[in-house]
């Protein structure tokens, strides 16, 4: 008999007067998978995490637990462990007691109380600080003494929602990456909500895009960035060019540019204006006359470090801009200045293609490799 999935959802809505936050939703998430739910601000990504975890009623849809219906169960009954962005740890209670807070109340030993409390310092490397008040922690270390807390009643499935947010940049990289580790090494079923597209793509094993409470697409890292479902994916994470085109028979038309259409979207449907999507690493310049780029005028030049965002005026298109990322090495082989005429080559290949409104072409029944 085949394992049901860790956690079954069907047809979630969730309603908050007329305002419809959740648009049924579908998802099956494995045992020891990391999930992350991402999208903008007001997507419905924190609804549907408090949906799972029971702290808010579904209008409509089911949820289930390795075969059992939990849909309509107390938040208590569903052995989560929770972690919002806000720590919510109590100043007056040491780390100790803010980490076996979720203990009192159970039968547990004391004995075993302090066995699991000496685990969950180990796991968080926080040994030695567990007398000490959330007020001589930094951000970093109160954020994982919440993850401590959470983790203490041994849950089958962990929630996170935006646990990073509220750290700088130095710290959240480096806890997210213990975070991660942590998980892995629990073998711990994690969901997590973020808006941050690089937190998405570094930590999770499958994400969950979402917008205006709906799914528009599920998929890994690489499939989310390399192949969007949908404009809005394409244009959400990471930074996308956007490009004004044209399918016309077998061939794709972008200003003066013409090229064969992507073996992937050559059906007779797919007809009509269209935009073209590339990543800025995966275009291209030519500082030749090169009659395969798009003509183009070097507007600025950005350096970022580890490569140059090189932004392009692109005259056929009505002044359009494309950003170009290149390695700093190719920018010391062959340098380009502001007001340059150069050429933007754009690979067939990396070309996601769209209709005009954003809606998905019609795949054909080639593969893409």
């Amino acid at each position: 008999m085949e394992t049901p999935p860790f956690l079954t959802i069907r047809g979630i809505d969730k309603h908050f007067g007329t305002f419809r936050a959740l648009r049924n939703i579908s998802l099956n998430v494995e045992a020891g998978e990391f999930v992350c739910f991402l999208g903008p601000s007001g997507c419905g990504k924190s609804t549907l995490l408090r949906v799972i975890a029971g702290l808010e009623e579904q209008s409509a849809g089911t949820i289930h637990s390795m075969g059992k219906d939990i849909s309509h169960l107390a938040p208590a009954r569903r052995q989560c462990g929770i972690l919002f962005q806000s720590y919510a740890l109590f100043p007056n209670l040491s780390v100790r007691e803010n980490i076996v807070y979720g203990l009192r109340n159970s039968r547990i030993k004391r004995s075993e109380i302090d066995f699991r409390l000496a685990e969950l310092l180990d796991l968080i490397d926080l040994r030695g600080s567990e007398k000490k008040y959330p007020a001589q922690l930094s951000g970093g270390q109160q954020q994982r003494v919440a993850l401590a807390r959470a983790l203490a009643p041994s849950p089958r499935l962990l929630l996170l929602d935006e646990p990073l947010s509220a750290l700088d940049a130095k710290v959240r990289v480096h806890l997210r990456q213990q975070i991660r580790d942590l998980q892995k090494r629990l073998g711990l079923t994690t969901i997590m909500v973020t808006h941050d597209q690089e937190e998405a793509l570094s930590m999770a094993d499958r994400i969950v895009a979402m917008h205006e409470g709906e799914i528009k697409q599920i998929g890994t890292p690489t499939e989310i960035y390399h192949s969007p479902s949908t404009l809005f994916v394409a244009d959400f994470v990471g930074k996308m060019n956007i490009l004004p085109g044209r399918l016309a028979g077998k061939r794709l038309f972008i200003g003066s540019f013409e090229m064969a259409v992507p073996e992937r979207y050559d059906t007779a449907e797919n007809q009509g204006h269209v935009v073209a999507c590339i990543r800025p690493e995966q275009v291209r310049l030519s500082r030749e006359n090169d009659a395969s780029g798009l003509p183009a005028l070097v507007m600025s030049l950005e350096f970022l470090g580890s490569f140059w965002r090189v932004r392009l005026i692109v005259p056929d298109l009505g002044g359009t801009e494309l950003a170009v990322d290149c390695t700093s090495m190719e920018m010391a082989l062959s340098p380009v200045k502001v007001g340059q005429a150069v050429r933007a080559i754009l690979p067939v290949q990396e070309l996601c293609v769209f209709p005009a409104d954003g809606s998905p072409l019609q795949p054909s029944q080639v593969v893409r490799q």
